[in-house]
């Protein structure tokens, strides 16, 4: 089965401390070497995100759908 980008968030996200801002986390999808989650997060406001589930309301918000 394809991963989705909620998959890809996921594992690049797993160790970011939160809250943390949209380039933190940009960073840290750019160190584990995710253009998948790259482009996703991208796609985000540039704010403050108190956790992980926060990030992916936004990634689906931004997308338009909830993959």
């Amino acid at each position: 089965m394809a991963a989705t980008i909620r998959d890809h968030l996921e594992e690049s996200l797993g160790e970011v401390d939160f809250p943390s801002t949209r380039d933190d986390l940009i960073d840290a999808a750019v160190g584990r070497g995710d253009p998948t989650a790259v482009q996703a997060l991208r796609a985000i406001p540039d704010r403050d995100y108190a956790d992980l589930a926060e990030v992916l309301r936004a990634v689906e918000s931004a997308d338009g759908v909830g993959r």
